[in-house]
């Protein structure tokens, strides 16, 4: 993906990756710091049914908390920009992005960052996937109490 900055949202959403996974410096699976090379897994996006490489996918964002920041090749469409998600809502928007948005969610490289529990997911077109736990810097309200 190439980061071309079109949409407003895009600074606030590279703040957060790098405060996530401190030395990244765009939603670029190139870079983003703190991915081991050895870390990453076969991940087929071409080749399966649609349906099962999204609930392949979801399933990596299971322990997904709060706010999440989704970026993937609609995003860098000059009326897009990285979308904001409650985890939540993940599954529900995932499915329904071919009709909301455009386009089907797992066309290319995909890049989700949760604040909360620090996990980065990161799809490469290229067949693979990551999912790597970096900074937690977010607290949701109804946690405070509990720490």
């Amino acid at each position: 993906m190439t980061a071309v900055k079109k949409h407003v949202n895009w600074e606030f959403a590279e703040m957060l990756l790098a405060a996530v996974l401190p030395g990244s410096t765009a939603y670029d699976p190139d870079r983003i710091a703190g991915i081991p090379l050895d870390g990453w897994a076969p991940f087929d996006i071409e080749e399966r049914d649609s349906d099962v490489i999204e609930d392949d996918f979801l399933s990596y964002c299971d322990d997904l908390e709060g706010p999440l920041i989704v970026v993937n090749s609609t995003s860098f469409d000059e009326d897009q920009g990285p979308f904001f998600v409650e985890a939540s809502r993940l599954v529900d928007f995932v499915k329904a992005f071919p009709t909301r948005v455009r386009d089907y969610f797992m066309y290319a490289s995909v890049i989700v960052v949760s604040p909360v529990t620090g996990f980065v997911i990161v799809v490469q077109d290229d067949g693979y996937i990551v999912k790597v736990r970096g900074n937690a810097i977010m607290v949701m309200q109804d946690k405070l109490g509990e720490k």
